[in-house]
């Protein structure tokens, strides 16, 4: 009678790793598939989390809850509402004056080509390579396009933003009744202030670059100082790589405007906002700690924009720290928190 077949006690280990790897796959999907959904939960989770200082303050001094989340909410998306309005109009006009700009840039290269036809030449060529007219206006399509869809998500935003905040004045207690005292909450109130520090900070540090780059392009006589403000204020959520990208539409805009000495204005306006900024304000306030290395950026990056679409690319770099910081509080897995850094 032939032996009972018996599995082996060593195929254990890897099955549990194979089913990890389809449970996260399985999940990975469902996260794409529910992006309608997930892109104005985790847009109003942001703002409930930046927003929650202002909220806990305003009841401190004895405002009733509903009133002070009313007061947050509508001061919160009445600035969005002026600010994406202004914005909105900026970018509209900005790309009915591309061919203006086109030419402008025409005479400025046929002047060269007077002067010094060979290099003239070659800077065009090298133009029309690297940034021609029709690939710049798709790529500035695409970015506003994704900017409208996180618009249109705004209504349901507002809806999920007032009930997280009503929420976060019960849920502590609400997670002590339900988890006993055995929960660790003195972990979950470090996650919870780090997370806030890092969230409220960033966003004071970014609304600092794009009034600075604002009040840059506004002194030069450059056209359109807002979009590019807001477009830095954007951008500088994105480290390393963000602040050149914010960088590069503005000088070359005030290269087309003022010529060769706009171009050395804005660098040196650019360079010096970036070197006081972000190599000194936002590292002291920051603190080092919450670095990501480059490459990590960069991932987070591709995974998030890929899995949620412009909004995920937005917040790819916060969902990562967020991440990081929870890594880093739990003693077990702070290994993986120092493998993210720099």
């Amino acid at each position: 009678m032939p032996s009972r077949l018996r599995p082996d006690p060593s195929d254990a280990p890897m099955a549990r790793s194979l089913l990890t790897v389809a449970a996260v796959i399985i999940i990975l999907a469902g996260m794409r598939v529910a992006q309608p959904i997930l892109v104005p939960c985790l847009l109003a989770l942001f703002l409930a989390v930046v927003t929650a200082p202002a909220v806990r303050w305003l009841v401190n001094w004895k405002v009733p809850v509903s009133v002070a989340i009313g007061l947050v909410v509508a001061l919160v998306f009445g600035a969005l509402y002026v600010i994406g309005s202004l914005v909105a109009t900026s970018a509209d006009d900005f790309f009915q004056r591309l061919p203006e700009y086109e030419e402008s840039l025409e005479d400025g290269l046929d002047y060269m080509r007077e002067r010094l036809p060979w290099l003239a030449g070659d800077l065009r060529s090298s133009l029309q390579s690297l940034a021609p007219p029709d690939s710049f206006i798709g790529f500035a399509g695409r970015l506003f396009s994704g900017v409208g869809s996180i618009l249109l998500a705004l209504a349901l935003t507002v809806f999920i933003l007032i009930f997280m905040l009503n929420e976060a004045q019960s849920l502590p207690e609400k997670v002590r009744r339900a988890l006993g005292d055995s929960f660790d909450m003195a972990f979950a109130r470090r996650f919870s202030r780090s997370v806030q520090r890092y969230l409220v900070i960033k966003c004071l540090v970014s609304a600092i670059t794009g009034l600075a780059v604002w009040a840059l392009i506004k002194l030069m006589g450059v056209d359109y100082p807002i979009l590019w403000g807001t477009f830095a204020f954007v951008m500088n959520f994105i480290p390393n790589i963000g602040s050149l990208i914010a960088a590069v539409p503005p000088m070359f805009l005030a290269t087309v405007q003022l010529g060769l000495p706009g171009l050395l204005i804005s660098g040196l306006g650019f360079g010096a906002i970036n070197a006081v900024i972000g190599n000194l304000l936002e590292p002291r306030l920051m603190g080092r700690s919450l670095d990501l290395s480059t490459l990590v950026v960069f991932i987070s990056l591709v995974f998030w924009g890929w899995l949620l679409g412009p909004v995920g690319a937005l917040l790819a770099v916060p969902l990562t720290v967020v991440v990081k910081i929870g890594l880093e509080i739990y003693p077990k897995s702070r290994w993986l928190a120092v493998l993210l850094s720099q």
